[in-house]
């Protein structure tokens, strides 16, 4: 039996157009496979203004989220009028919002008189998004005529305590699909499982943090032994740099497991960055892709995606940290665990280490889901505990590809750089070069020909 998983990501839920069109992809694939489970985000931007919801609690500015509530409210009315004209099935709709946000609304009025929303209620109401976009895509599907029962996320995705970014207890998740899910698929009915969301044994509420839902699709599939997960966005696949830098990036038909974990790690907002693991010790191959464009094959990453004709597959930056010590060495284990326990989990590495008798360089790697100004902060914080250091927020480039370990001469100042594992090239450099240094190592790619010319398209494999 044939076994697909797809994820539809926020982009492809932010109106009723884009829903119509997901609700079609399903259609049409349900038609494809033997058996389909599809895995739907929130409605883009709900996520982060749930969390600002909680934020404006935390504050004591309770005019300020009951108005973002508000809003959150009325978009999803607007998409729920636009898609459904039975006044039965839109009241339905209607009361699993008001009901879902009510939730939210008396998680942050608690929040206002405790002055703080602890992890715990902070998930209960940032699953909403997911929650209330399950029912309206499972009503979606069943009004274009296919048979689909929402089937929740926290019966199926068991998870530690870990509030906020929760980690996923895979041998009951394995328990709970086979028990729960399976029975569903063998009665040709397509489960709509909200991503993001899980729970502890106990039924808290738990979320897998940022980009949780490609995680969610992932662990499914392992679950099910799928044949593949396809994951729906709004381009064609995972791009060879950030196109807002570079117009001339192009996708990537092919990346292997480990690429596609270290330009997660180095920056590239691919997916959630745990979200291969599930899928490696059963070799089931992931595709990104975009439903405005059939006619692309996206990117598939997979066990081994080695191709002689690429010098450089991809480029990518991320924010770090640069600490320069001159005069004296110093002890690195003991070191690193006195900067690792300021920085906690805000910063990564080192990811370049560079030592003598009289000179040391690390650099740190800030992750993306940190937000823009950790990189200034956490330098502040670092410059007053280590006042012997120099400290300062870098751009860390990272260049893969079986090229990526040559010499590249750079028309700008390279701070620090070093040769890793996997045909990883990285670079330190100011974050006002940063942009000229992606551009001049992504011309690297541009005698990659296959990039743009070859295409491998899905194939389903049947028993």
């Amino acid at each position: 039996m044939a076994l697909l998983v797809m994820k539809f990501g926020g982009s492809l839920t932010a109106d009723a157009k884009k829903l119509s069109r997901v609700a079609q992809v399903i259609a049409a694939e349900s038609l494809a496979w033997d058996q389909l489970v599809v895995v739907v985000s929130a409605m883009a931007g709900v996520t982060d203004a749930l969390r600002r919801a909680l934020d404006l609690a935390e504050t004591q500015n309770p005019g300020g989220y009951r108005r973002v509530i508000a809003l959150m409210r009325e978009r999803h009315q607007t998409m729920i009028e636009e898609l459904f004209s039975a006044s039965g099935i839109r009241q339905q709709l209607l009361d699993v919002l008001d009901r879902q946000l009510f939730e939210v609304m008396n998680v942050c009025d608690q929040a206002v008189r405790a002055r703080t929303a602890p992890p715990r209620e902070r998930d209960a109401a940032m699953a909403c998004g997911e929650q209330i976009m399950g029912h309206i895509l499972t009503a979606l599907v069943r009004q274009e005529g296919l048979m689909a029962a929402r089937v929740e996320a926290e019966s199926l995705i068991i998870t530690d305590e870990s509030h906020q970014n929760a980690n996923p207890l895979t041998d009951l998740i394995d328990e709970r699909v086979e028990r729960l899910l399976r029975p569903v698929l063998e009665a040709k009915i397509t489960p709509i499982v909200p991503g993001f969301v899980g729970a502890t044994r106990k039924g808290a509420i738990t979320t897998l943090g940022r980009g949780g839902s490609d995680y969610t699709a992932t662990l499914l599939a392992a679950a099910l032994r799928a044949e593949e997960v396809w994951l729906w966005t709004n381009v064609d696949g995972i791009m060879s740099t950030d196109p807002a830098w570079v117009p001339g990036a192009r996708v990537i038909p092919a990346l292997s497991y480990q690429e596609v974990e270290e330009l997660a790690y180095f920056g590239t907002r691919v997916l959630h960055p745990d979200a291969i693991e599930p899928l490696i010790p059963r070799g089931i191959p992931l595709r990104v892709r975009n439903p405005d464009n059939l006619d692309h094959a996206g990117t598939v990453i997979q066990a081994e995606a080695n191709d002689p004709e690429v010098i450089l597959k991809a480029v990518s930056a991320v924010d770090g940290l640069l600490l320069t010590l001159n005069g004296q060495p110093l002890e690195m284990g003991t070191f690193l665990a006195q900067v690792g326990h300021i920085v906690k989990q805000s910063a990564r590495g080192p990811v370049i280490a560079l030592q003598s008798h009289q000179h040391t360089t690390l650099v740190f790697v800030v992750p993306t889901s940190e937000g823009p100004s950790a990189s200034t902060r956490l330098s502040a914080q670092l410059a007053v505990a280590l006042p012997k250091w120099e400290v300062k927020p870098v751009k860390v480039i990272a260049a893969f590809g079986p090229g990526a370990s040559q010499n590249v001469n750079l028309r700008v100042p390279v701070l620090a750089t070093a040769t890793g594992t996997g045909n990883r090239r990285l670079f330190a450099v100011s974050p006002n070069d940063a942009k000229e240094a992606v551009r001049q190592i992504h011309k690297l790619t541009e005698s990659s020909a296959v990039i743009s010319a070859r295409q491998v398209y899905p194939q389903i494999r049947r028993d």
